[in-house]
């Protein structure tokens, strides 16, 4: 997908102002809503205020009322985030909970974050209505020098319950500035809850993991764990595909829990190494975009060789996209629990403060046609993993269904 262009710098503000000014100046100045507004009684105003208020004022509304409040306001203005509350306030006021606007920190750690790197304590979740289920604590992180080990369950972030929160606002409130503190509230295994405390730190994520696992009957399985959807995760994921291959396996299982998504053409690629060329992946079709088939065009695995995909409710995106291409195509038995149904494309442009818009611009379809937003990829076989426990239940459950298929 060609990256947007960054726009040219400018003086151009994106913000806007509240009903409850707008209605002030109408109210109590008299301008009329549709016409020209009227410049009796405003005498005794300062002269630039009463400029804007009869139309002297240039620039779009959002220009004009920064300028107003920027000039006039009795108090001291800050010009920059009163136009990044306006920003903010335009992207919500579309009623998307995709489209949104990232100030200049936050859109650097959104970079910085697809790109494997991110300050936080350094674990990989599964993610439960109420809790967090840890699945992997890197070596040398913060959640490993706090005691963190896998199977514990994190039931609370900030003194907030993940029950009440929910899993992905839960786990966003884990990421933030390096060196800042958070707390987790923690259950370890038949022991009470206690309380971790510690400082984010720059962790780098690998985007792909991969190993060989035994099925029952003794087959050996290459099982992939794809994290995102980012630059270079087709070429990544299919170089340890087919390291693993060259060892002896015969089956593959590709792991997409817990993944968010990324860049549609990752999507389409990493489809493409295991459908032959040419093969519908995904349909777009948006009010400003004109509806695109994207096919796949790339050097498949052995059709031969069987293939299980796991999903949650916490696959999404991308990570749909790929699950529904294979499903339809019967080229992958789909194993786990229904995906999150987001069937939402998005371009992210940067804005001249630094900072970025994320807009939604078109919906996608899987190649049968099929819409998943709101009930996500269905799954062949529904597994899961239960939290009392420390088996990966639903990782069981595919590598039993490869024991039972040839090739």
């Amino acid at each position: 997908m060609t990256e947007p262009p960054h726009p040219t710098p400018r003086r151009r503000t994106l913000a806007v102002i509240g009903a409850a000014v707008i209605l002030v100046a109408v109210f109590v100045f008299g301008i009329a809503v549709g016409g020209h507004p009227d410049a009796s009684g405003l005498e005794h105003l300062p002269a630039p205020l009463r400029s804007a208020l009869v139309g002297g004022s240039v620039g779009s509304l959002p220009d004009q009322a920064i300028d107003v409040l920027t000039d006039q306001y009795q108090g001291p203005v800050d010009r920059g985030r009163l136009e990044r509350i306006g920003a903010a306030a335009i992207a919500r006021s579309l009623g998307d909970r995709y489209t949104s606007y990232f100030t200049p920190e936050e859109y650097r750690a959104l970079t910085a974050a697809s790109q494997g790197e991110y300050a936080g304590v350094g674990i990989r979740v599964f993610a439960q209505p109420t809790a967090l289920v840890i699945r992997e604590v890197f070596a040398g992180s913060p959640a490993a020098r706090g005691g963190l080990r896998t199977w514990d369950r994190i039931v609370g972030v900030g003194d907030v319950p993940v029950a009440r929160r929910g899993a992905a606002r839960s786990i966003e409130a884990i990421v933030g500035r390096s060196g800042t503190p958070v707390s987790l509230d923690v259950q370890s295994h038949e022991a009470p809850t206690r309380t971790v405390t510690m400082r984010r730190s720059r962790v780098v994520v690998p985007m792909v993991e991969g190993r060989i696992m035994r099925a029952p009957g003794g087959r050996k399985v290459a099982v992939v764990v794809l994290e995102r959807f980012e630059r270079g995760a087709t070429q990544r994921l299919g170089s340890e595909i087919r390291r693993l291959l060259s060892t002896g396996a015969t089956a593959v299982v590709l792991d997409l829990r817990g993944n968010p998504g990324g860049l549609l053409n990752e999507a389409v690629g990493v489809s493409g190494l295991f459908l032959p060329p040419g093969t519908v992946v995904v349909s777009t079709n948006g009010r400003a975009s004109p509806k695109e088939v994207f096919r796949t065009d790339g050097d498949p695995i052995p059709a031969d060789i069987p293939v299980v995909a796991l999903v949650d409710r916490s696959s999404a995106s991308a990570s749909e996209i790929v699950a529904g291409a294979l499903k339809d195509h019967r080229r992958a038995v789909i194993v786990g629990d229904r995906t999150f149904g987001k069937a939402k494309v998005q371009v992210t442009v940067p804005t001249s403060d630094g900072g970025a818009i994320r807009v939604t611009i078109a919906r996608y379809l899987t190649p049968r046609g099929t819409d998943i937003g709101h009930r996500g990829v269905q799954p062949n076989v529904r597994a899961g993993d239960v939290i009392a426990t420390r088996a990966d239940e639903a990782l069981a459950v595919a590598l039993a269904r490869l024991a039972k298929r040839r090739g």
